[in-house]
């Protein structure tokens, strides 16, 4: 059967699953649930990039970032100055003011790292995850990768169960899915293109 919504994708799981009994049957939302955040930590695709502008205030030294964020794929002060990471610890040691060049993440907390004397805006270009199957009907994700989705609840379902056998089994596919996603996104992102040798 087609995989294009929720729905859909709840009666699948409980088909693959050949199980009636209501205490598994009725967990299926919560195996569909973590096997988002399974798939969220590890999948990363062109899809998955959205835009952001931080805007930091003046004499603050940290913004919240926003719900679906996963991790950055490039930051950049408004001159176009990357910001090279560093560890929660070490920023903190960086007191005196000036253009922030370093920054780092604690918690939903984006934190820079040199105090700036006005309101000041990053450009950010990050991973985002997408919106919960449980709050929507379907998502891009589903729409492209079903199977992804599907072998995602599967391990958790099996988890679930006690029986890790299957649960591993469905593990290798969903790794294998997303491998293979990750790899036909590589190919259409590098499509036409040919390789430019930096000048030494």
């Amino acid at each position: 059967m087609p995989l294009a919504t929720y729905t859909d994708l709840q009666t699948s799981v409980q088909g693959w699953l050949a199980r009636g009994d209501a205490l598994v049957t009725s967990r299926i939302p919560d195996f569909i649930a973590l096997g988002e955040e399974r798939i969220w930590r590890d999948l990363r695709v062109s899809d998955m990039i959205t835009t952001l502008t931080l805007t930091v205030p003046n004499g603050a030294n940290s913004v919240a970032l926003p719900a679906d964020f996963l991790e950055f794929k490039r930051i950049t002060t408004a001159g176009y100055m990357r910001l090279d990471y560093m560890a929660a610890d070490q920023l903190a040691d960086l007191t005196a003011p000036g253009r922030p060049n370093v920054y780092s993440i604690e918690g939903r907390t984006f934190i820079y790292g040199q105090t700036v004397g006005a309101s000041t805006a990053f450009s950010a270009r990050y991973y985002a995850r997408a919106a919960a199957l449980a709050i929507t009907p379907t998502n891009w994700l589903l729409t492209k990768a079903p199977s992804v989705y599907l072998y995602a609840a599967l391990v958790e379902a099996y988890i679930f169960v006690k029986n890790p056998e299957e649960a591993a089994r469905y593990g290798v596919l969903l790794d294998k899915a997303i491998r293979e996603m990750e790899s036909a996104d590589q190919r259409a992102m590098s499509s036409g293109a040919s390789l430019r040798q930096r000048p030494r």
